[in-house]
């Protein structure tokens, strides 16, 4: 296997691609409470941070596939030992994230009475209406919707950090420089 100090096209392109739709989503429902109840900006944006959140969900499966078989470019100069294990607990927070959170947020919905679809297609139903359901699922979706948002937060500062205060390559290896 030849040696890279990159990541590999699909590891990039979908890790920009879901940090796209993340933040997006993020912002989205940060945003929403700013336009009118009622109001038709409102329900878009929550239309959009839905689909978004879908399709976290559904690039997820690429996502991880491309994790487990692609390789890792090593960090250079490498972390200490005690670096190394909270990035990679984080980045498996991140995968958890990616995954429950849109299927907490879908089965929310649908207790709720609604079905969002996606892109015009519709979903199957998961969980009968049960507002209390509803209710105790969108309590779990605003707290892991409060950890995903300074996850990412924090993800990018120590990001730059490794490039502007330490100095390695860990931000090198996910952008698209030569």
């Amino acid at each position: 296997m030849k040696k890279t100090s990159r990541y590999g096209f699909w590891h990039r392109n979908l890790h920009w691609v879901i940090a796209t739709l993340v933040i997006g989503a993020l912002a989205l429902v940060e945003l929403h409470d700013y336009a009118p109840r009622g109001s038709a900006l409102r329900s878009d944006m929550m239309y959009w941070h839905m689909q978004f959140g879908l399709a976290v969900l559904i690039l997820f499966v690429p996502r991880l596939i491309v994790r487990l078989t692609g390789g890792r470019p090593a960090i250079v100069p490498p972390l200490a030992w005690w670096q190394s294990i909270p990035a990679r607990l984080v980045h498996w927070v991140f995968y958890l994230l990616m995954i429950g959170q849109p299927i907490v947020g879908l089965l929310m919905v649908q207790a709720g009475n609604h079905n969002p679809g996606f892109w015009g297609l519709s979903l199957p139903q998961f969980v009968a209406p049960d507002k209390a359901l509803s209710k105790q699922l969108g309590n779990i979706h605003v707290i892991a919707g409060n950890v995903f948002l300074w996850l990412v937060i924090i993800h990018a500062l120590i990001a730059l950090w490794h490039h502007w205060g330490r100095k390695d390559n860990t931000l090198r290896r996910m952008i698209y420089s030569k």
